[in-house]
Parts: C-alpha cells; sequence; structure tokens
C-alpha cells in the first residue's frame, strides 16, 4: 500500500523498547496486504474462466428463408393457404351486393333516373353501410388468412427447429444465426465457409442441397 511502511520484528522506540503502538500499525499493515493479494487473485481468477467460456463459444449461421422454401411442407402450405383465399373471396356475397348496388347507383344518376334528392340520398346512404360492411369483411378475411397461415406454419417451422438442433449438437455449436432477415436484408457481413450449416440442415432435412 501506497504511504504505508512495514516494519520487520519487534518495533522499538529511540531508547530501543519495544512500542505497542507500531506493532498494532504493522500487523495492520500486514493484513491489508495480505487482503489485496486475494482481491487480485480472485480479479485473475474470474478472468482467465471468462476468457476459457468465451473460448469454447462457436457460431454457425444458415439462410433460413432459403432451406424454407426448398421444404415440399412449405410449398404444400403454400397452395393450401391460395386455396383457402379463394373460398374466403367466394364467400363473400356482401361485397359482390356491394359492388352491384355501386353499378346500379352510377347507372341511375348516369340516367338521371332519380326522382328526388331524397331517394338519390338514400341509395348513397345504402351504399355507405355496404361498403362498411364490405370493409369489415376484408379484415376478417385478413384475420382468418394469418390464423390459417400460422396453423400451417407451426409444424414446418418445428420441424426445421429440430433439424437445427441437431445440427447443432452435433457440430458443437453455442449459437446459429440466421444470415438474412425475413426482407432479404443480410445480417452477416463476414462469416467463414465452414461455419455455415445449410448444407448440413438440407442433409438432416432429407432435401437435395441446390449447387451453385
Amino acid at each position: 500500500m501506497i504511504g504505508t511502511v512495514i516494519e520487520v520484528g519487534n518495533p522499538t522506540d529511540n531508547l530501543g523498547n519495544v512500542c505497542p503502538e507500531k506493532k498494532v500499525l504493522s500487523l495492520h499493515a500486514n493484513f491489508d496486504a495480505m487482503k489485496l493479494k486475494m482481491m487480485l487473485l480472485a480479479i485473475v481468477a474470474v478472468l482467465v474462466t471468462s476468457f476459457s467460456a468465451q473460448a469454447q463459444v462457436k457460431i454457425g449461421y444458415t439462410n433460413l428463408e432459403v432451406v424454407l422454401a426448398s421444404m415440399p411442407e412449405a410449398k404444400t402450405m403454400e397452395r393450401e393457404l391460395q386455396v383457402f383465399e379463394e373460398n374466403l373471396v367466394e364467400n363473400q356475397s356482401e361485397r359482390r351486393l356491394c359492388k352491384q348496388k355501386y353499378q346500379e347507383y352510377l347507372d341511375k344518376k348516369e340516367r338521371g333516373a332519380f326522382l328526388t334528392p331524397a331517394e338519390q340520398e338514400a341509395a348513397e346512404k345504402e351504399l355507405l353501410r355496404l361498403d362498411e360492411e364490405v370493409q369489415k369483411l376484408a379484415q376478417d378475411a385478413e384475420y382468418d388468412m394469418m390464423a390459417k397461415r400460422q396453423a400451417l406454419l407451426e409444424p414446418v417451422l418445428a420441424k426445421l427447429q429440430t433439424a437445427i438442433d441437431a445440427v447443432a449438437i452435433a457440430g458443437g455449436y453455442t449459437y446459429i444465426l440466421n444470415q438474412t432477415t425475413s426482407a432479404g436484408v443480410s445480417t452477416i457481413l463476414y462469416g467463414p465457409d465452414e461455419a455455415d450449416i445449410t448444407k448440413a440442415l438440407f442433409g438432416k432435412l432429407g432435401l437435395k442441397y441446390p449447387e451453385q
């Protein structure tokens, strides 16, 4: 410690007598030095453990969008969603009725067939009501499509995750990152080819890897 004098042996005064006060100070100084040494050893131990843990981290990456698009289950899901969407459109009779009423309104207005302004106002109110119903139906249909997509996608993603887990464990990987976002934006700007597990994923899923 800076500013502390540690005396060896029994501290004495100018006459050669033992001074208890100096002896106590010497003991405190030795104790403080021991505490400092223990703290330094603890810090070194933490740093060594931290560096050791970091040395064991192994990171891999893949392009989930490419893998998912190649899975036959994903292609089946898209076909089912297309049929589901077509059925939703066909079952929306209110949409067809609204289009029909709107066309009738335009025809009458063009021919000047409205007898009174009140009759035209009533027709416009009816069109507004039908339009609100159609908008609500469109929102409901969008929600139904999202729910259907989620229901069909869950087992596909579960199968993909199982394959990722298996490849990661077999390769001793700590983390597996997705190479791109759903919008196709790259999230990994650089990485060694040997850390790319995409080919291994294709093999685990029983898919043919698209050779470039």
